[in-house]
């Protein structure tokens, strides 16, 4: 197991199952999915643990894949995997936790802290230059409202910073 701490294998779907470590300290600080089979770990949650040097990851063939290695195939089946990466990257190095969101445009939910039970923010990544209708943008902050939590828009600039901004349904009548 190396220095890694952690081994997992590639699921079909490039997933990766922890195998091997303590995936109880693992899961407890918010990574991961536990179930009957163990801890499994989201594309950008191995790739933000493999690049951290924490997690070895082998292929069904047993194949040891690096950083480069696991990146390129999770790119063939997820084209939008390095965008999302260096902004889950960009929140875990804040100190917080997230998870994968509601699918369609809203990526992430996230937390304040890995036992939160809820998550106070919903996150929808946005590249620099991508395009976003503003009846989809009012739809997902809606939604956010409705369910209590606020709405936060990760724009991933082109030299690899993210900006954060805060949305919220707002019309006249209410200032």
């Amino acid at each position: 197991m190396g220095r890694a701490g952690l081994r997992g294998v590639l699921t079909e779907d490039q997933k990766c199952r922890v195998i091997e470590g303590d995936i109880e300290r693992v899961a407890s600080q918010g990574f991961g999915q536990l179930s009957g089979e163990g801890l499994t770990l989201w594309p950008e949650e191995a790739l933000y643990l493999l690049e951290k040097g924490l997690l070895e990851i082998t292929d069904q063939s047993g194949e040891l894949l690096g950083f480069q290695e696991y990146l390129g195939r999770l790119s063939r089946m997820y084209p939008e995997i390095w965008q999302l990466f260096l902004i889950y990257r960009d929140i875990r190095s804040s100190g917080r936790v997230v998870k994968r969101g509601l699918g369609g445009r809203l990526a992430y939910r996230l937390y304040d802290r890995a036992k939160q039970e809820t998550a106070k923010y919903y996150i929808l990544p946005l590249p620099e230059g991508s395009t976003i209708k503003v009846e989809d943008l009012l739809k997902a902050t809606r939604y956010a409202s409705r369910k209590g939590k606020t709405m936060i828009v990760a724009v991933l600039e082109r030299r690899g910073e993210v900006v954060y901004y805060i949305c919220s349904d707002t019309n006249l009548s209410n200032l």
